[in-house]
Formats: structure tokens, C-alpha cells, sequence
């Protein structure tokens, strides 16, 4: 099928959310291209699978995108914000920029003060839910006065809520479901770690199975593929920290979710991808290996005299 050429995308980001919704235009025949150049072997494959074009860089993407998606790690969202509205004020030319991050309201409303004085549309935008795939899409609640740019893009790869005109209640939309979300995950991981770590772990699963069983399915479904996502997720839970405390809101509960997070990224599994993780491990078997892993940084062999 021919490209619908009527529309150019640019996504920065190409993980599993990022190249699915990607993959999506690309499905609807639109022209769709994402950098590569410094990329791992796997972003690479995943690119190529969903059918995005590799631009040159990030300049080539953008010169030639009327959409440009940031769907990154938030850890890399202000920073490719940066490189995008420099971008753009040498090249005068309008596009829409979606910035799709897990970030506070206040970095969203930082990163659209950086396109003041450009042709760029900015929108404020918030992910919720999984990946699109058969059957299921995201919703991508939007704020900002161009959310009017994306209606062409509704229910094609997520559904489009105009939460607000206001820059970052979208932002704001994400950080409050995400603080439920994978903050619950993050205290079932610190509930079953301390239950491991006092030697009454199996005790604990068992209460839980006969009083609390929809929170154990839940930390069997999740807990062993947490490390696979922890890395980038460290930062999502201080940005969530970041906004309880701009609202006067206690940020400690979030504080102690990034901890969890860290603590996962660097056990042994830490290194895994949602394309390699063994997904025939236990939540059992991730909290004993997790756990051993803390000992042995926190307790170190006392050196002899």
C-alpha cells in the first residue's frame, strides 16, 4: 500500500510503547520515521518490526514531521525537549510537538516554556494504559490549546481525551494514575522483601492467598518483570514525588517507591528487557534473588585483622 503521504511522524522514542503506537501509523499508512543512530541492537529490531523509517538523526526527523511524539524514558525528556525547540527555532517551520512523558506538571510546563517564540505546537500528553496492539489501545489524555492538532490521529493509535487547555494537567492526569499503579506494585515488592528478609516469607504469600488474594495475583503477575522496566522507572517515581510536593502533598511514599525501583534495577535481573526477562520465574523466586542481591551490597564481608 502507498504511504499516506498527507502526513509525516516523527516519534523520539522507540521502546515498546513508543514503537507500537509508531507501528500503528504505520499500519494507517502514514510516513513514519524515528532516529536511530546511537540505539541499541533490540531498538533497532523493534523499529524495523513495527515498519518506522530510521531518519539520519533527530534534525532530519524533525525537518521533515508535522507530529513529532516524544515517548522516552523521563530521564530523557527535558533533554530531547532542549535538542527539539533548538530545532525548531532554526528551521521556522510549524509542526505539533506531543510531549507523551512520564514528568510532573512542572517539568511539562518547563518544556513548553522552551518553544516560546517558535511556530511549534505544543501538547501536553499523558499515557495510560499498555501498548496498542490487537484489540486494545492507550488513551492519550492531552492538554494545551492545540490538542486539536491530534484529532486527526484519535482511535488510530490511542483514543484522544482533551483533558484541559491548561499545560500540565495532562502531565499531572499521568502522575496521579501512575502513583497508584506502580507505586502499588513498588509496596507489594517492599511488603514481600521485608517478609523474606524477617524469614517468614512463605507464611506471608499464604495470609495473603487466603485474606488479600487479589493483591497477590497481582504481585505474581508483576513483581518479576519490575526489574525489566525499574531503570526507567526510578525516575518516573520521583517525578511523581515532585508533584505531590508542588501540590503541598507528602512526596515520601514515591521517595521510597524510586528506592524500590533502584534496588530492583541493580539486582541481577536488572539488566533484563521485556524481550529477555524469563518469564517462567517466580515472584517467589524474584523477591529471595532481589533480597540476597541487597544482603550482599548492604552487608559486606567484614575484612580480617
Amino acid at each position: 500500500m502507498a504511504l499516506n503521504t498527507s502526513l509525516n511522524i516523527g516519534m523520539l522514542g522507540c521502546g515498546e510503547m513508543g514503537a507500537a503506537i509508531g507501528g500503528a501509523f504505520v499500519a494507517a499508512e502514514f510516513g513514519v520515521s524515528t532516529p536511530l543512530d546511537g540505539r541499541s541492537d533490540e531498538t533497532r529490531i523493534r523499529a524495523r518490526e513495527c515498519g518506522l523509517s530510521e531518519a539520519e538523526n533527530t534534525e532530519a526527523m524533525v525537518a521533515g514531521a508535522d507530529i513529532v511524539f516524544s515517548v522516552l524514558p523521563p530521564s530523557q525528556a527535558a533533554s530531547a525537549a532542549q535538542e527539539v525547540a533548538r530545532i525548531a527555532k532554526a528551521i521556522r517551520r510549524p509542526f505539533t510537538f506531543v510531549e507523551a512523558n512520564a514528568v510532573s506538571p512542572d517539568t511539562a510546563r518547563s518544556m513548553a516554556e522552551l518553544f516560546e517564540g517558535s511556530a511549534v505546537r505544543f501538547v501536553d500528553g499523558g499515557l495510560v494504559g499498555g501498548p496498542p496492539g490487537t484489540g486494545r489501545r492507550p488513551r492519550l489524555y492531552g492538554s494545551g490549546y492545540e490538542c486539536s492538532a491530534l484529532k486527526s490521529l484519535d482511535t488510530i493509535a490511542f483514543d484522544l481525551i482533551h483533558l484541559s487547555d491548561e499545560i500540565g494537567q495532562a502531565s499531572g492526569f499521568k502522575m496521579a494514575y501512575a502513583a497508584l499503579t506502580k507505586g502499588m506494585n513498588t509496596l507489594l515488592t517492599a511488603g514481600l522483601l521485608a517478609a523474606e528478609e524477617m524469614g517468614f516469607l512463605s507464611i506471608y504469600i499464604a495470609e495473603l492467598e487466603s485474606s488479600q488474594n487479589p493483591l497477590l495475583k497481582r504481585a505474581e503477575a508483576n513483581v518479576p518483570r519490575l526489574p525489566a522496566d525499574a531503570a526507567r522507572w526510578t525516575r518516573e517515581m520521583e517525578e511523581i514525588r515532585d508533584t505531590f510536593q508542588e501540590l503541598g502533598l507528602p512526596g515520601g511514599f514515591h521517595q521510597a517507591a524510586a528506592d524500590i525501583m533502584d534496588l530492583l534495577a541493580n539486582s541481577r535481573y536488572g539488566t533484563e528487557t521485556r524481550r529477555t526477562l524469563d518469564r517462567r520465574r517466580t515472584m517467589q523466586q524474584t523477591i529471595k534473588d532481589v533480597s540476597a542481591d541487597r544482603q550482599r551490597r548492604t552487608h559486606k564481608p567484614e575484612q580480617e585483622h
